[in-house]
């Protein structure tokens, strides 16, 4: 008897969580799969944003979204929003988890280890999607802060290996260009040890010693005229990442004659909430990016 209630609950609990993405599924165009595993460490997780029309179409593009927090903290769920809106737009969207740094991991912590997370989550959502009958034809990177940063990175220096041909990335308030004069000297020097795990003095700042460990992570350092088209914004008033990371951005875009669309909000702070006619742009041309090239 306990047996067949014990069956009975479960399958009505089967039957609830069904009935849940079946509504979620009709009532908004999309479903949600939850912390699919791309890796094996327990923060290897990624969500996936899958449109209902991706399974009548069966080719799809994917944004994957990588979300900020100094690189040491924060949570895929912070890029629900974005991703919603990509799969409203009838496009895959993906927020990972990923390594985040701790203060007993310097000197050993390498943003190296993350690009090749963000590999990782390419991979798999390539291979579920097959699994779904589904084929991933192109990929593009999304990200706010610190995942921006990362977002840049992997687009820029990794984009000819990547398993989905990457075809723009869209970035939020992103570290670009890690040099002093943008950051100044103890800013600079602390990311630079963060995600270099080298050690950096004032003395080999001033001396441009530490000029390559800052280029490696330094996502303006990698563009080139392969570089995918690239839209980013960034706000007057932040004072966590500067706008003149934006305007490194511009200037080797222009030079290289890169397609992009800079957002530029006056009275922003890092939170990029000022400016609303400007900032609401923001995700209008994120699926302007993704029909063009997507489809």
């Amino acid at each position: 008897m306990k047996k067949l209630l014990s069956l009975i609950i479960s399958l009505i609990l089967i039957f609830t969580v069904s009935a849940s993405v079946l509504l979620i599924f009709f009532l908004t165009g999309y479903e949600i799969h939850r912390n699919v595993s791309y890796g094996d460490a327990p923060c290897e997780v990624f969500d996936v944003y899958i449109p209902k029309s991706a399974y009548k179409n069966k080719e799809c593009g994917a944004v994957l979204f990588i979300h900020g927090g100094s690189w040491s903290g924060g949570d895929k769920a912070e890029e629900e929003l974005r991703c919603r809106t990509v799969a409203n737009g009838g496009h895959i969207a993906i927020s990972m988890n990923y390594t985040l740094y701790k203060d007993e991991d310097k000197g050993v912590y390498n943003v190296g280890k993350v690009l090749d997370e963000i590999d990782l989550a390419l991979e798999r959502v390539k291979n579920y999607a097959e699994n779904l009958g589904i084929t991933v034809t192109y990929g593009a990177t999304a990200g706010y802060s610190a995942g921006a940063h990362l977002s840049m990175l992997y687009s820029y220096s990794r984009a000819e290996s990547a398993p989905i041909e990457i075809k723009f990335t869209a970035n939020m308030a992103g570290p670009a260009d890690i040099r002093p004069e943008i950051w100044g000297e103890d800013l600079s020097i602390a990311i630079g040890e963060r995600l270099s795990g080298k050690t950096i003095t004032a003395d080999e700042l001033r001396l441009g010693e530490a000029d390559t460990i800052l280029r490696e992570i330094s996502p303006v350092t990698y563009i080139n005229s392969n570089t995918p088209p690239s839209l980013f914004m960034y706000g007057g008033a932040d004072t966590t990442v500067s706008h003149l990371n934006g305007d490194a951005l511009r200037k080797r875009f222009d030079e290289l004659g890169i397609e992009y669309d800079y957002l530029f909000l006056p009275d922003a702070n890092h939170a990029l909430m000022a400016n609303p006619r400007v900032r609401l742009a923001y995700p209008k041309k994120l699926l302007e990016y993704c029909e063009r090239y997507f489809n």
